[in-house]
């Protein structure tokens, strides 16, 4: 990425003639059809999280919260942030005080969400309407699993990662996080779960830890249950000249790491070969600027753009050690990347696979 960047660097140096645009993105978001009013049902042994699976789950999750530190005395945070609700007197997901780098990730991620949930005029696009069990894979910072427990309250929702996120004093009593790797065998008895969720995790599963992970989705989901995988292709669509530049640095990056930098070609048939049926696979284009003649589309590129803005310079110390460039020279760059955006017309390509389990 370094040489890419540093040639595409200097011809700017030399003077910038007029960019070419090159068209219009065919980005067309997905409509979402309301199920209207649900209703709802009584947990029991038979629609719940079973043979003891719940208890289990939470005895991990008291665990946890025994081992974690003290709590340091409260500072300032640098600004008031959509994320205080899931920082302010509790420990950070680290269990140490999160630092200003932990802040600027945390409202990226919580952009991230609202983009998506805007975008796809839902939380989930799969066909749940009262499902007794749901489980978020890889929480991250608990914000889609919190919602849903909102929004399906006679539901028992469980977000599993390894750094999951502090329990919530005022939180939905139908809430639980647990720690748990999500490539070992997860605590969950067979058959237990309504609805398995999974978002922008590709980047932290490697190639051969697909199929294992699949089939422990198969073993903990109920006969006529869903799962939902949903996730952005890691290159950039429409790419200007950096762009393309660092789509080939991380696709090297993600093949030293053991990643499938293809994986969006692949999954449904792993999805297939583990056994799921009923396979349907959607795409959604977001654009990335405010390019689009459209209002929300201009809306979802601005609040597009600003996420891969924060990424990017959130990612600054590591990656001007990668790249072997000055600082100075991965500002310019960062910077031709953000203007590319709109004279490109660049847009993000999100896949949701949606599946269910057959009666055995």
């Amino acid at each position: 990425m370094g040489n890419q960047a540093s040639r595409v660097i200097e011809r700017k140096r030399d003077g910038n003639a007029g960019r070419k645009i090159r068209r219009r993105s065919t980005a067309t978001l997905q409509s979402h059809v309301s199920h209207g009013n649900y209703n709802w049902i009584e947990e029991n042994q038979a629609t719940a999280l079973s043979a003891g699976a719940l208890n289990a789950a939470m005895a991990a999750a008291q665990q946890q919260q025994q081992q974690q530190l003290p709590q340091l005395p409260q500072q300032q945070p640098r600004r008031k942030s959509i994320t205080e609700f899931f920082t302010k007197r509790k420990m950070s997901f680290t269990a140490v005080r999160p630092s200003e780098e932990d802040f600027r990730e945390y409202d990226r991620l919580q952009r991230v969400h609202y983009l998506l949930k805007s975008a796809r005029k839902a939380n989930a696009w799969a066909p749940i309407e009262a499902p007794a069990a749901i489980l978020d894979i890889g929480c991250g910072n608990g914000i889609w699993a919190l919602e849903m427990a909102t929004q399906f309250q006679q539901s028992q929702v469980l977000g599993f990662d390894i750094r999951p996120p502090p329990e919530q004093t005022a939180g939905p009593k139908n809430l639980r996080y647990v720690q748990a790797n999500i490539h070992e065998r997860w605590p969950m008895a067979d058959n237990a779960v309504d609805f398995i969720f999974m978002r922008n995790m590709a980047q932290d599963i490697q190639k051969q830890q697909w199929p294992p992970l699949l089939q422990e989705m198969l073993r903990v989901l109920k006969p006529g249950g869903y799962i939902e995988v949903l996730d952005i292709e890691p290159q950039f669509h429409n790419p200007g000249p950096v762009q393309q530049a660092f789509d080939g640095f991380r696709q090297g990056q993600w093949t030293e790491q053991g990643l499938d930098f293809q994986f969006c070609d692949i999954l449904e048939k792993l999805l297939e070969d583990t056994g799921f049926a009923q396979i349907e696979r959607r795409m959604l284009d977001i654009p990335i600027g405010e390019w689009p003649d459209e209002p929300e589309l201009k809306q979802f590129g601005f609040i597009n753009k600003e996420t891969k803005k924060a990424f990017l310079r959130n990612r600054k110390k590591e990656l001007v050690v990668k790249w072997g460039i000055s600082s100075d020279d991965y500002d310019m760059a960062i910077q031709e990347i953000l203007e590319e955006f709109d004279d490109y017309h660049s847009f993000s390509r999100f896949n949701c696979w949606i599946a269910t389990k057959t009666s055995t």
